[in-house]
């Protein structure tokens, strides 16, 4: 008898643990969030990830790759380096979302990036009889929603092998195959022929360029007749002051910390532009609206807070003494995640880098 009544208690724990796992993983994802979402949950899943990886090897190539390019002007090498290992963390982490949207009370991150995309698309006049070139679209999560959106045809054009393989994964996946491919290529300089599109696109794109006028050149080449180029890119602002230091240390770390050259401001594209001969049609800061957030909301949400804390480095260094984590891991987490990370947030509040301006052009 006391047998079957033990039998019987275990088979009712058994039951109703069973029964309570689904709502404990609900409240625990309701109280940290998921992992693509820039909260704890997503520390925890980059501490599983790379407890292996050879941290100390990408550094050293991360930092030379800084050197030369800071040396030659030709930052792509290590552009390519930076995201060979963090394109899979980006994505681990944020999703396909990679840039920082208008964001406001009560909307989802997830939300604010489906009416980004249907802004952008607007803002590009993209239809269904254009031929859409995407410049530097990683894995083509945008090229795809404004194929989707728009029913255009879109080519996205990047550098990086995993992009491409990986992109065009995602394209079969959502059925767009028909319409949309993701090619190797470097935007300062492509095979494609002359006046192949008629609309040319780059979301945080021009960034990565240490030459705006080779880029604008050869929009301006690939572009048909009144053909139009949009840019949506982080810029540096008029209350940038060089001469100040705090200034230049958030604004460098941005730089630095992803391998890329100095962040552009405004007026740059301008005169770029100009001297291509395209025509301005908009410049426009989406994120100053009435009722937005500040453009960098997605990192104050929740992962800033956790990266300023100043106990979390010093956490690193004692696990990778009691080697739980591998060598470099504090090295590496501090200068390609806490920085630039907590210096957008801090450049942001303080004005000096705006992350959402729409700029388009026309070809006449």
């Amino acid at each position: 008898m006391t047998q079957i009544v033990s039998r019987h208690a275990v088979l009712t724990t058994c039951g109703m643990t069973l029964l309570v796992l689904p709502f404990a993983g609900l409240l625990w994802q309701k109280l940290i969030g998921k992992v693509n979402d820039q909260n704890i949950t997503s520390l925890l899943a980059i501490l599983w990830k790379y407890r292996r990886t050879d941290l100390r090897a990408f550094m050293k190539s991360h930092r030379d790759a800084i050197r030369k390019g800071q040396e030659s002007g030709d930052y792509v090498p290590g552009v390519m380096n930076y995201y060979s290992l963090m394109s899979d963390l980006i994505t681990l982490c944020s999703g396909p979302f990679w840039h920082f949207v208008p964001m406001f009370k009560g909307v989802s991150r997830a939300e604010a990036h489906s009416r980004f995309h249907s802004t952008v698309t607007q803002y590009l006049g993209a239809g269904k009889e254009d031929t859409v070139l995407e410049i530097g679209c990683g894995y083509g999560e945008m090229g795809r929603q404004v194929a989707k959106i728009s029913g255009a045809s879109v080519t996205g054009l990047t550098m990086a092998d995993a992009e491409i393989v990986g992109g065009n994964e995602r394209i079969k996946d959502a059925g767009l195959d028909d319409r949309c491919k993701i090619v190797q290529g470097n935007y300062h300089r492509t095979d494609f022929q002359d006046a192949s599109f008629s609309k040319v696109f780059g979301i945080y794109t021009l960034k990565y360029s240490s030459d705006l006028d080779a880029v604008f050149g050869e929009v301006a080449r690939l572009l048909k007749p009144n053909g139009r180029f949009l840019s949506y890119e982080i810029l540096v602002t008029d209350t940038y002051d060089k001469t100040n230091p705090e200034h230049q240390e958030y604004v460098q770390n941005i730089s630095t910390c992803t391998c890329m050259p100095p962040l552009w401001p405004a007026q740059a594209m301008r005169d770029a532009a100009l001297k291509a001969g395209l025509v301005p049609v908009v410049e426009e800061d989406i994120g100053a609206v009435p009722n937005a957030r500040p453009w960098y909301t997605c990192f104050t949400n929740g992962v800033y807070q956790i990266l300023a804390c100043p106990l979390l480095l010093p956490f690193f260094r004692c696990a990778e003494t009691m080697r739980l984590l591998p060598p470099a891991f504090t090295d590496w987490f501090e200068n390609v995640l806490v920085h630039p990370t907590v210096d957008f947030v801090r450049a942001g509040r303080l004005g000096i880098i705006s992350g959402t301006v729409v700029m388009t052009w026309r070809k006449p």
